[in-house]
């Protein structure tokens, strides 16, 4: 499916995606980023593209997508990745996704309710091994990366590398998006901020 225009809504931090045809037979879908990847995505291979680029809300009903991302300005920086999701991922009423192998994920491995104990060599490598799967794909298509400097208690500190170390998105919408993620799957108490080497 092709999206054919994009409109504005009342919230700045989302957007409707008009396609060229049907997206759901009849009502509507919904998926709200708030739990474990099954809970909140089921098998659904749109919603799963696009909450690892920062999506907090998605609505698909008639011929549109809605998609809510973490900040109105993650736009800028998500945008083309939001559209490659939509084109790529979203299928048309009645057609079942293939089943994949599902691949080995660091989630599998993590224990949420043990990880605040742990040492914090283990944290970091976590925390690397979380930065590997989710994070640093998205920066490096943007020409970026990141750097995880240090763990003192709830608080991470990164340093942006190559385009992201100039981008003003980096500082504010990036940031949340990294914390979010953290936060999310490790720990709720974790704070992410940047700093230098």
């Amino acid at each position: 499916m092709k999206i054919i225009r994009t409109d504005e809504t009342p919230n700045p931090a989302a957007l409707k995606f008009i396609m060229d045809g049907p997206v759901v037979a009849s009502g509507s879908l919904s998926f709200s980023s708030g739990g474990d990847d099954e809970e909140y995505t089921g098998d659904n291979p749109l919603a799963q593209a696009l909450f690892k680029v920062g999506a907090t809300d998605i609505f698909l009903c008639q011929d549109y997508v809605s998609v809510t991302m973490f900040s109105s300005n993650a736009w800028e920086h998500f945008m083309d990745d939001v559209r490659e999701a939509i084109e790529d991922k979203l299928l048309p009423p009645g057609v079942e996704p293939k089943k994949e192998e599902k691949k080995d994920s660091v989630l599998d491995h993590i224990d949420r309710d043990a990880f605040p104990d742990l040492p914090n060599d283990e944290k970091l490598s976590i925390i690397e091994s979380l930065m590997d799967e989710m994070i640093r794909p998205a920066l490096a298509s943007d020409g970026g990366g990141l750097e995880v400097l240090r763990l003192e208690g709830n608080d991470l500190v990164i340093k942006y590398q190559g385009a992201c170390g100039s981008c003003p998105s980096s500082i504010g919408g990036t940031l949340a998006a990294i914390q979010r993620a953290l936060q999310g799957h490790l720990d709720p108490n974790l704070m992410v901020s940047t700093g230098m080497s």
